[in-house]
């Protein structure tokens, strides 16, 4: 289900984010709260019990759809929850006529969990591009982190890319280029 007003429920949020993300992977408390209220910013969630165990946040943005976080609390790891999510909002992107695109790390032989990552998006229709990108600081004292991103259907040229990079970077991280 989409959530409509997603500060209502923040905190169960938070706690699921801060249990699938380290530090470095996540905003502050404060930063994320202002995050998701924020126009454009989507939430995603499936409940058991009346409470959130997976959500996937979002970004219906002018030009495209980017998937930023998808996350579940540990007992509700690889029950189906993500691919669930993730589908429904490739759907919302194909009903919008919007490319889709997240960011991974790079997958490594010495991080096998980057791998298996990498491989659960493929399985969705994702390709991995292999041009340099870098996602800006989360947070005060972050620095910039090298990242790869991958794209919906099919693989994108870096040129074209870039266009949606621009309003990535100004939207969700409040960057200019």
């Amino acid at each position: 289900m989409k959530l409509e007003r997603p500060e209502q429920r923040f905190d169960e949020l938070y706690g699921i984010y801060e249990e699938s993300f380290p530090d470095s992977e996540r905003r502050t408390y404060e930063d994320q709260k202002k995050t998701v209220e924020r126009e454009g910013c989507c939430i995603r969630a499936i409940e058991e019990d009346g409470k959130i165990v997976t959500f996937l946040e979002y970004w219906d943005l002018e030009s495209c759809i980017f998937m930023e976080y998808l996350a579940s609390t540990k007992a509700w790891r690889n029950k189906g929850h993500g691919r669930q999510l993730l589908e429904a909002c490739l759907r919302e992107a194909k009903e919008k006529g919007k490319p889709a695109f997240l960011e991974i790390e790079p997958p490594t032989e010495e991080d096998p969990m980057t791998i298996r990552r990498a491989s659960f998006y493929r399985r969705l229709g994702f390709c991995l591009n292999h041009f340099p990108y870098q996602q800006p600081p989360l947070k005060s004292g972050d620095k910039w982190k090298d990242l790869m991103v991958m794209s919906y259907g099919t693989e994108i040229e870096e040129e074209k890319f870039r266009a949606y990079q621009k309003e990535i970077y100004k939207t969700v991280y409040g960057q200019e280029e």
